[in-house]
């Protein structure tokens, strides 16, 4: 049995209790503890950056996930093309403009308070919405408003 505790902070411990096995088991979950811990570390530099640019500073492109190449190799390698994915569905949508404010809308739910069509494939998305409030893909930020709407500002932007 393995325990894995991870603090606010990023750091964390594991403790390791397993019988040793015969079918890949430990080997499998060895990868996940490196798949994990690279996510932790590019999340330490994500947030790095966001702080840098809400102070003002200017933040290169390249420092930015820079590292060494171990580090460049993404550790999901189909993480990017759901993004890409999930950026081409949240485009599709019909958005509107507000009309005193900047960013758009779209309807999230049909009139039978059903998902739209469209946004049925990233469900995982729409639920991670919910539960976090909000989410930064591609150029934009989105929320749910009303449980009826979902909202998207560019990054830059201040919503309200």
């Amino acid at each position: 049995m393995a325990r894995c505790y991870i603090m606010a902070d990023g750091s964390g411990t594991q403790e390791t209790e397993m019988a040793q096995s015969d079918d890949g088991t430990d080997a499998k979950v060895e990868e996940v503890d490196r798949l994990i811990e690279g996510l932790q570390k590019r999340r330490l530099e994500l947030l790095r950056a966001k702080e840098a640019a809400g102070k003002g500073r200017a933040v290169p492109k390249d420092a930015v996930g820079a590292g060494t190449p171990e580090q460049e190799a993404s550790p999901l390698p189909g993480l990017e093309k759901g993004m890409d994915a999930l950026e081409e569905t949240l485009d599709s949508l019909q958005w509107k403009g507000f009309r005193k404010k900047d960013g758009e809308w779209a309807f999230l739910r049909d009139r039978e308070g059903r998902l739209v069509d469209e946004l049925q494939s990233s469900k995982g998305f729409v639920d991670r919405l919910r539960k976090e409030g909000e989410a930064v893909v591609g150029r934009y930020r989105y929320r749910i408003s009303e449980d009826r709407f979902l909202n998207r500002y560019y990054v830059g932007t201040e919503a309200a």
